[in-house]
């Protein structure tokens, strides 16, 4: 089974591979987009003559926890859809800057606020956070790691992923290892995670892909949950969601130092532990 990002596409690209009574599930999915944000597994399972069972496991067989968060990607998907119709690309610079803001404010509402408390108080306290990732996600996380050694936070970091491992090998007790990640299916940071796993260093993974492989690996993860976007262009995919990401942990680590009472403050009056 191949999955990819978008879930109206991972339904259809994989339907054959699923049993009779999934493929009337997925079936029905693929046909009554419009029907699924008011119905929840009893009701699929009636409207598509199955049962909840196959509902759930149809899910789960397609990557995600279970239909719920099928069900929110699916919605997500159809909403992106309806405001940018893959048909009728973006054709001026105000429409370019209104999806990327939108997408920026989606972010802040999904992103787990109790998950990225406990990021900022491991980043802030850690010796020597070890980041790695590849590709196009390499120049993200050299910034990242550059601004993270402005206020005084360790860091290691390589374009050489060899280079990169060889460092989390020798990472010690109170190091943490940061995974970057579009898709969060990169095999070296999937090492990574699984090589701080033996040395019992806590993992951090940065994602956009809410069903990401990488999380599965990880103590923390934080995804945008941005799969694709109106602005992404084939071959050259965004990294900006991410980089948002970064750019908050950075902010809130370098607060956190600076004004440490201060964040007491604000994680209590946002009832964070």
């Amino acid at each position: 089974m191949h999955l990819v990002d978008s879930a109206y596409e991972n339904i259809k690209l994989n339907i054959d591979s699923l049993s009779s009574s999934e493929k009337k599930v997925a079936t029905f999915l693929l046909e009554n987009l419009e029907k699924i944000q008011s119905l929840n597994v009893v009701g699929i399972a009636k409207e598509s003559h199955t049962s909840e069972a196959t509902v759930v496991r149809m899910s789960k067989k397609l990557g995600y926890k279970g239909f719920y968060q099928l069900k929110v990607m699916l919605i997500h998907s159809l909403e992106k859809e309806q405001q940018y119709p893959s048909t009728a690309p973006l054709s001026n610079l105000n429409d370019f800057f209104q999806a990327t803001a939108q997408n920026m404010l989606h972010i802040g509402s999904v992103v787990d606020e109790k998950v990225f408390w406990k990021c900022i108080n491991l980043i802030a306290s850690a010796n020597t956070v070890h980041v790695i990732a590849s590709g196009n996600t390499i120049p993200s996380v050299l910034e990242f790691c550059f601004r993270l050694g402005r206020i005084g936070v360790a860091t290691t970091t390589s374009i050489s992923d060899e280079l990169e491992l060889a460092n989390i090998d020798l990472a010690r007790y109170g190091d943490i290892v940061m995974g970057v990640s579009h898709s969060g299916g990169s095999k070296n940071v999937v090492r990574a995670f699984e090589l701080a796993r033996k040395k019992g260093v806590s993992t951090l993974a940065v994602t956009d892909i809410i069903t990401s492989p990488l999380k599965k690996h990880a103590d923390y993860a934080l995804a945008s949950t941005i799969e694709s976007s109106p602005t992404s262009v084939f071959g050259a995919e965004s990294h900006i969601y991410t980089s948002i990401i970064l750019d908050a942990l950075v902010f809130f680590v370098a607060t956190k130092k600076r004004t440490p009472k201060g964040v007491k403050m604000f994680l209590a009056e946002t009832q964070v532990p």
